[in-house]
């Protein structure tokens, strides 16, 4: 099956490329979310999944012999009002009441990420191209600044360039922010702490504000129609202590054993990204 969405997905992609904080990527988020969840509530079925998380409820959407990634039943919610995604993708994110703020967010992420399952196949790297263009708008509109996705790196000899994930410099009087933005971060995640690492040797400690926005940690167990979490606590604790040290972990569906992190050494704060709004200032005062 073609999907519907991917006329809106190559424009959302071509204008993020220009302009991520600009007009055009808010109308083509806009029509990528409401086309999903139209589709969706037209043509897809949940069904629940069993939740091997505690205090959680999970569900997917099928279509045909076609299923999509768990779907947390308290966060997706088919009734958000247009008026607050436009409210979301138009900069006043803030404005929203912290609640539906979430809910609608992780609506938005998952309106794409659902489609997406059902009709291509085996695609996983279009779901994370589009949360990260979600989340970059979002903290680019915020800020007013684009961000770059490669920073230079000096040695005695020569230049060499380093490609990393969003780097936002906001100029000298306000920290710069260092965003990475993955759907989930079983692979690889070390990379987010070596990119910090980088940024911290050459620009100074806290120069930059290292703040990973990830969607969910979670995973089905296809044959029981179960839902766990997977999670690297004692990994993450190593990272923090030994590599470099990240300001706040976002996500939109936050695994319960990564929030106790910030009540212990080396304290990695983690939060639901609704947060961001309220503290993006906060986050980059010198």
């Amino acid at each position: 099956m073609a999907s519907p969405l991917q006329g809106n997905y190559e424009a959302l992609t071509a204008a993020a490329k220009v302009d991520l904080k600009g007009a055009a990527v808010t109308k083509a988020l806009l029509e990528v979310v409401l086309r999903g969840l139209d589709f969706l509530s037209g043509n897809a079925t949940p069904e629940p999944l069993t939740s091997k998380v505690p205090d959680k409820e999970y569900f997917d959407f099928h279509l045909g012999a076609s299923s999509s990634r768990p779907i947390n039943k308290a966060l997706f919610d088919f009734d958000t009002p247009k008026e607050v995604f436009d409210s979301i993708f138009a900069g006043k994110a803030g404005e929203v009441e912290h609640g539906l703020l979430s809910r609608a967010l992780y609506t938005a992420a998952m309106a794409y990420c659902a489609t997406t399952d059902l009709t291509k196949s085996g695609d996983q790297k279009t779901p994370g191209t589009y949360f990260e263009c979600f989340i970059g708008h979002l903290v680019a509109q915020r800020y007013g600044v684009n961000p770059d996705k490669q920073t230079q790196v000096p040695s005695l000899e020569i230049i060499n360039s380093l490609p990393t994930d969003y780097v936002f410099d906001l100029g000298t009087e306000r920290r710069r922010i260092h965003l990475p933005i993955k759907t989930s971060t079983r692979e690889r995640v070390v990379q987010v702490w070596a990119h910090q690492r980088v940024l911290d040797g050459i620009h100074g400690r806290n120069r930059f504000r290292g703040l990973l926005a990830c969607l969910a940690e979670t995973n089905k167990q296809t044959r029981e129609r179960a839902v766990v979490e997977v999670c690297l606590p004692g990994q993450w604790a190593v990272y923090q202590m030994h590599i470099a040290e990240l300001h706040r972990v976002y996500y939109l569906d936050i695994p319960a054993k990564y929030v106790p992190l910030k009540d212990t050494f080396p304290h990695i704060y983690v939060t639901t990204f609704a947060d961001f709004f309220a503290e993006a200032d906060q986050l980059v005062a010198t």
